[in-house]
Order: C-alpha cells, then structure tokens, then sequence
C-alpha cells in the first residue's frame, strides 16, 4: 500500500507536530556541546575549542592528573577522526613527560592500533605493559581496559577487577568506570540477597552524579559503549541516561551529528525513564539527521513516534506520524512498540485503527478495517483487524459482534493461537453483558483463565477479567458472589494502572466498560452486601492509583527499578535492536528479582490494621464525598471496622467530626486516636485539635504490617550548621556531612536524626530539588542536596526516627503536599517515626531526649508513625 492509500485509509488526516528541545546540563569538566560550537574543559578552564579545530597544544598551567585526563579526552577525539597527526602528537608529548604518564601512552598506542585493524599488535601493546608495570594501581588499569577492549564472547559480563580509586590518583574516572562495571556484574539474577547488590550498584554510580571529575569518562564509548543499556536493564535507567548523554556529545563534536543509533537508543532509554517529550524528541533528531535513508528505516521511527503520542493521549498527533509511513517498503524488522514482537502491515493499520477511533470515532475506524484484504491465507495477524472490527461494533450491533468473535474464537482455538483465543473470549463475555446473557458472560470470563499458556503469560490482563465479573453481575440484578473479584480486580489494577490505554490496543478491551464504571458497580456492591473490608480496600487502593497518577516525572535511585520494570512489561518494543541481546540476560533477571522483592516488601494490606491498638480514623475521597471508616479495637472482631459516607467537599465536615466524637466516647481509656495521613485527613486533624483538645491526634503513614517495637534512640544530626554546633554535649551526638547525609555508615543503628536547618532560597520548584548547605567551622562550604539523599540513603543508612521544622522544607505544615514528598522519601526509606515542629524550643539535653516523645507534639507539632498502631 503506498502512501496515498494510506491516507485514505485513515481519511486523508492532515500532519503536524511540536517538540521539546532535549535540555542538556552544562558540564565543567570534559566536553561541552554548545550549540552549533563545542569546547574542551578541564576544571571549568577551556582548553580548546572547535574554533581552533582542537588542534594539539601542549598543556599548560595543568597538574599532572588534569594533563592526563586532557590527552586522554583530547586522544578519544581523534581516535574517532582517524586523526594519526593528532594521535602523534600526544604520543610524543606524553613520552617526553616524566611521571605517571605511561599507561596513557600505552592505552592510546593500543587504541590506535586497534582503529588501524591491528587487532593482534593493539592487544600485544597493553600485555608489555601488564607485564612490565610494578604498580598494582595501573597493572590493574590495564588489565580491567584489555578486559573491555578485547574481551569477546557471548556473555556480555566480564571478569572486572575491584578497584578502589581516590581522586588523589590519576586516571580517577576510568577507575570509577570500572569499579561500577564490577558492581553491576556481580547480581546473577535470582539471589536472595539481590537488594544488597543493588543498593551497592546505587552507591558506585552516585558519584557520577556528584562528582566534578567525573562530569566527563574518557574513552567511555571505547570502554563499553553498551554500559548505558546494561544499567538500564538493570532498572538504572536514570544513570544509564547520563551515561548515553557523553557517549553522544563525543559524537557530535568528532563526527558533527549524532548518529540515528545514540538517537534510538537515547529515545528508548527515555521511554523506560518516563521522559516521554524528550524521547520523542530523540526519536524526531532521528528522522532530521537520517534523510536519505531507505523509507523502512524511518518507517520504524514513525511507528514509535505514533504509538508514544498514543500513549501519551496525544491522539491527534499519533495519526499525524502514522500518515507519515510508507507502506510500500515495509521491513519485516519493525517491531510493534507495545508488544515487541514483528509487526505485519496488517498489524500496523490495526494499530492505527485505535488512534483514528480516538480522533474520529468508531465509524470512521470501522470504514477503515474493512478496507484491509484477506490474503488466500489467513495467518493470525490478519485475524486481528476483525477482533478490532468486533470490539468497536459491540455497543453499536452486539448481536453481529458475538457472532463475529464466535468464529474468532473458533479459528484460534483450532489453529491453537492462545493470545487470539484469550482476548477474543475476555470480548465474548463483555459482549454477553450487552446481550443480557449474563449466564454465558461469567462462563466465558471463567474459561479465559485457563487459555494463556506460560510464553504468553505477559499478555493476561487479569484487572478485566475481574471487573468482567463484576458488570455481569451487577447488570444481572442478582447478588453474586463477587467480592473476590473486586479484591483481585482492584490489586491487580493498581500495578497496572498506569497502561491503562494500552488495554485497548494489546487486549481489545471493550471501549464502553470503563474504570470508573466498574469503581461505581464494585462499590455499590460492596455497601449492599455490607464488606466494609472490601470497600476499604477498594477505596484505599483507588486513592492509591490517584496519587501514582498524579505524580510528576520518574522516581530517583532506587525508587525507579520498580517503575522500570513495569515500563520494561509494556513498552519494551520501543527498544533498538541493539539492545536485543540484553532482554534474556542476567541484568534483566536482577531487574525483576529486585522489583519483585520491593513490591512484596511494600505491598499494604487493609487487614493490618485488624492488629492496630489505637483507635483509627481513615478519611478517603471520593469524587465529590468522603468515606469515613473508624477502626475500634475495642469492639467485637465483627464490629470493630465501620463506615459512613460523607456527603460534602469539606473533610471536617460536621459528620466527619461527629463520627470522631463517637469513636472517642466508645474508646474512654485511650486517650490517642491516630489519623491515616492524606490530604483530607490533614484538614480533619487541624479542626480536631481545636474542638477537641483533650484528645491526642497522631498521624500513620501507611497500612505496611507493623514494625518492631523500638528501643531507645541516640539523637544525633548535622555537625555543620551553627545552630547544631552549639548543642554539642546537649544530649546530642554531631555527626560530619558524610554521616549525616548516609555516605557513610554509623554504627549505631537507634538513631534519631534532628533536621532545623533552613533550605537554600534558590531551591524553589519541587522538593527534589531542595539543598541545605552551611559553612564548616574549617570555613569551607558543605551541602545536602536531596537527590544525593535519594541515591546514599539505604536500610544500612536511614534513622529509626527524624525530627524536622518548618525551615527544613520552607513551607507551613499547611502547605501539604512538600511534607508529605519529604515524608513519602522518608517512610519508604525505612525510617519508622517522624516528627514536624514549626521550631525547636530551647534545647538542652532534656528537651532533646524528649523529642522522641508523641506528647511533645500534641499541642504545636505533628507526630507520624511509619504504619498503624
């Protein structure tokens, strides 16, 4: 099909699109894009610039380590443009120096060699060395470089030595490469302790991040180019990222473009990231730096620009790129960007089907399909168009569309294509519903558990098998035995929520049957038959999906494996066929062995709270009420969880307060009542306080399963601001930056750590970009930036408890969503306690043990225990 039928296949849609620059952060040391001009720093100095045309000049004014690190960044330039004039040069320069010159030397005489086809002189080179050298330090250099260099094999893992490096010694950034190549190699992909190692990889590849010498690795795409894609697997996708940027900016100056394959790769390492606008600018530098290119190279690109405007709900745009495909030169290599997988012209018009649906309507989608022709033979891709055909004529003529997924599933079960099968009978029981043959609807729902066999496991959607259960009954007019369902259904569409669109391409969902219908039918269910377990769960888990959508950008450290992992399940096609070798590997394995190990060790359970001391009060929105359910220890295991709806806008709406009065009267000697903390619980707290003052208010975070109980906590904080200085021998134990911050280890593990210092001005925005810093009494200026505490805090490093004041943040307990991202960091780091005062009062070595105290909160301040007591 050429171009014009494609545009009347989807009804002559006309094309434009609008990008975002890829912003670039400007680098101190080691080279630095610009623009159309490029320049060569070292420490902040430019050295040389493409004015010049970089040609050689001797160092000046340098330290040894800053000479080495200027030929080797200089010899990575013309290694790639062939340049052997330049490569002489720094030859010559390096053997007239008297030093620690030699490794250099010999890495770039190799080097040379090897871009010549020398491969077996390039390899002889660095073995005199390695023989020769007396230095541990650089016989280990070299022997980790031969490693990277000339290592063949399958197995994309090599035997790298650990080394240690300090910023003392030369050639410090390629020691830090390769420390980090020995961390991110030793996961084997299902060890039990695979937390460790990942908390281990986290700390080598933080100062990549942090540190001025590293801004630059010379050499890196030389070293191992694939090193970017090997953390991205890993789940380090952020790190990968930063990693690809050198890899590229090289490119651009010694070659002046980047090449279609940084570009692509880029773009993917973005998706997995959740930087959507910037991948789909690296996708667009792609198309701008490949014209000329055969039209099934760009094809592949366009299909990927059309399924992210897809994903991000930019319907419009979507269709703008498919129109953009030439369908005469299709390439068999294009992978479907949702389901990595071949992609049949067939396959592409189905995929374009749904944004035109989206855009168009059903009937304009319709039209479309039924141009697609039948081959003499039917293959399963050209069975799909008319499971789509089915899906969109449901609500319009049900009776043809049970007909039709009839012999859909007829053929697949015969021909033995399970995924076919599976979505076609989870349509046929949705299809039921609308027919009002409820009866067959649960059959069909009920037999497409046991369709999918283990290869295609991946592509279950076990949210709409469940909430098929739900419509049917619920449409039946008879109670049915559906609770269950709504549990599995709900849980399973928190993990998933947010592909929530991709449900409609890969499962052919049906488009009448929404989410908020079923929240609807699942919760009226829930209140009839009175399973106040259920309907918390439901909503609890509802309010979940709302925050987890509301949140702006990817997570940080290791916060990100899981989102990761998830993007891996369902945007894995975006990926380059670079990258092909790496989805069976040993990364991907860890990748998921971690994730699943943080999820199991994150996963909250409404039922925790049945072995909760103090009276509980949850008050969770929905749409325009409340749901207030209170929890009374007190009461018959039967009677001890109730609800009500709140019927207003207002959390401290007279019922919710009402509601409190009753919970505290049944409780009279407890004399603490504590709160789940969101929003609507935080307006709740500050009426109850003033209404009732003689009850003490708590917070708790979360519905994770109860910790241990705590032993006594030394206080400890930040030995650097002034105000901290003067408590030293006040109950306090001054800890320096490194400790402080968890770079390094304390031995004590019972720590308290008091925050009081004010948050830089400049630090506005969000609060990952909060900073503290202060002068020493050294006079030199320290800092806590808070993305380093994302990437340095662990379970060896974190504080049972921390104690902050309105300085810390800047903002007003008031202001609640800064304190609660700070207490998100906090909770989910492991610490188990918190408490918030707008200032400390004096502090002496009695008031400081007391702080640790909820009592001390009651009045002015705000207490928050990790889960429910």
């Amino acid at each position: 099909m050429s171009r014009l039928s494609l545009s009347i296949f989807l009804g002559f849609i006309t094309f434009f699109f609008s990008g975002n620059l890829l912003s670039q952060s400007q680098r101190n040391h080691g080279w630095v894009v610009s623009g159309s001009s490029s320049k060569l720093l070292i420490q902040g100095k430019e050295i040389l610039n493409a004015r010049d045309e970089f040609r050689f000049k001797t160092p000046e004014g340098m330290s040894q380590i800053q000479e080495i690190d200027y030929y080797l960044m200089l010899g990575e330039y013309y290694l790639r443009k062939k340049d052997k004039v330049g490569i002489a040069n720094i030859l010559y320069d390096l053997r007239t120096k008297k030093g620690e010159y030699a490794f250099a030397d010999f890495l770039l005489t190799s080097l040379w060699k090897q871009s010549q086809g020398e491969e077996v002189q390039a390899i002889k080179i660095l073995d005199t060395y390695i023989q020769k050298e007396p230095n541990t330090y650089f016989r280990n250099l070299a022997k980790n470089m031969r490693t990277n260099l000339f290592q063949a094999g399958e197995d994309e893992k090599k035997s790298m030595i650990r080394m240690d490096c300090q910023k003392t010694k030369p050639y410090y950034s390629l020691c830090r490469v390769f420390r980090l190549q020995y961390y991110i190699d030793l996961p084997s992909g299902k060890e039990k302790d695979m937390h460790k190692h990942f908390v281990n990889i986290m700390r080598v590849s933080s100062p990549f991040f942090e540190d001025p010498n590293l801004e630059w690795i010379p050499l890196l795409d030389r070293i191992d180019e694939d090193l970017p894609a090997k953390l991205g697997f890993l789940g380090f996708v952020r790190e990968g990222i930063h990693l690809q940027k050198m890899i590229m900016d090289l490119e651009k100056i010694a070659d002046g473009s980047v090449g279609e394959n940084s570009n692509e790769r880029m773009a993917f390492f973005q998706i997995l990231g959740g930087d959507y606008p910037g991948a789909e600018e690296s996708l667009l530098n792609f198309i701008r730096s490949a014209r000329g290119k055969k039209a099934s190279i760009l094809n592949r690109v366009y299909v990927k620009l059309g399924a992210l405007a897809y994903f991000q709900k930019d319907y419009k745009k979507s269709l703008d790129y498919y129109l953009k495909l030439d369908l005469s030169n299709w390439s068999p290599d294009i992978h479907h960007p949702f389901l990595n997988e071949p992609m049949s012209i067939t396959g592409v018009k189905d995929l374009i089907s749904v944004s035109l649906y989206k855009v168009s309507g059903s009937e304009a989608a319709l039209k479309a399909l039924q141009k697609i022709k039948d081959p003499e033979k039917l293959t399963e891709a050209d069975i799909w168009p008319k499971l789509r055909i089915s899906q969109m004529l449901m609500d319009q003529n049900p009776e043809l569309s049970s007909r039709m997924t009839d012999e859909i599933i007829y053929m697949a079960q015969e021909k033995k294509w399970r995924r076919l099968e599976y979505a076609a009978t989870i349509l046929q029981g949705y299809n039921q519903i609308y027919r009002k043959e409820f009866r067959k609807s649960t059959i069909e729902l009920t037999k497409s558990r046991g369709i999918l066999d283990e290869e295609n496991a991946f592509y279950a959607a076990e949210f709409l098998r469940n909430f098929g259960f739900v419509f049917a009954h619920t449409a039946s007019g008879k109670k049915g035995p559906v609770n269950g369902n709504i549990r599995d259904g709900v849980a399973d569409y928190l993990q998933n929520n947010m592909y929530e669109d991709l449900f409609y391409i890969r499962n052919y969902r049906p488009l009448a049957f929404s989410t908020d219908l079923f929240f609807e039918y699942a919760l009226s269910h829930l209140r009839d038959d009175n399973d106040v377990w259920g309907l918390l769960d439901s909503i609890y888990k509802y309010n979940a999906v709302k925050w987890i959508r509301s949140g702006k950008g990817s997570p940080h450290s290791l916060f990100q494996i899981q989102f990761v992992d998830k993007q891996f399940q369902y945007l894995s096609g975006f990926s380059t066929a670079r990258e092909s070798k790496f989805f069976d590997s040993t990364y991907a394995d860890s990748r998921e062995t971690e994730s699943q190990i943080q999820r199991k060790n994150e996963e909250e359970s409404v039922r925790n709270l049945e072995s909760a001391k103090l009276p509980t009060i949850l008050l969770l929105p929905y749409k325009d009420e409340f749901y207030l359910f209170t929890f009374n220890p007190k009461e018959s295991k039967r009677n001890q969880l109730s609800w009500k709806v709140i019927r207003s806008q207002r959390p401290d709406a007279s019922d919710a307060i009402d509601s409190v009065r009753e919970l505290v009267s049944s409780s009279k000697d407890a004399d603490t009542i504590q709160i789940y903390l969101n929003e609507s619980g935080a307006s709740l707290m500050r009426t109850l306080k003033k209404e009732m003052k003689e009850t003490q208010f708590v917070f708790f975070f979360s519905l994770l399963p109860q910790s241990d109980a705590q032993k006594p906590l030394g206080v400890f904080s930040w030995k650097c601001p002034q105000n901290m200085r003067s408590l030293e021998g006040k109950g306090m134990n001054l800890v320096e930056t490194a400790y402080f911050e968890g770079s390094r280890i304390l031995k004590e593990k019972e720590r308290l750590h008091l925050w009081d210092f004010p948050a830089n001005a400049g630090s506005v925005g969000s609060v990952a970009n909060l900073t503290w810093t202060c002068k020493s009494e050294t006079g030199s200026t320290e800092e806590i930036p808070f993305l380093k505490l994302f990437r340095r805090i662990d379970y060896r490093t974190v504080p049972k408890m921390i104690v902050y004041t309105e300085r810390v943040l800047g903002k007003p307990w008031s202001d609640y969503s800064w304190h609660y991202h700070w207490l998100h960091f906090w909770f989910r780091s492991g610490t188990k306690k918190i408490g918030y005062l707008p200032s400390f009062p004096v502090l002496d070595s009695g008031t400081v043990t007391g702080l640790a105290e909820s009592a001390r909160y009651r009045e002015d301040g705000v207490w928050i225990q990790a889960t429910a007591q």
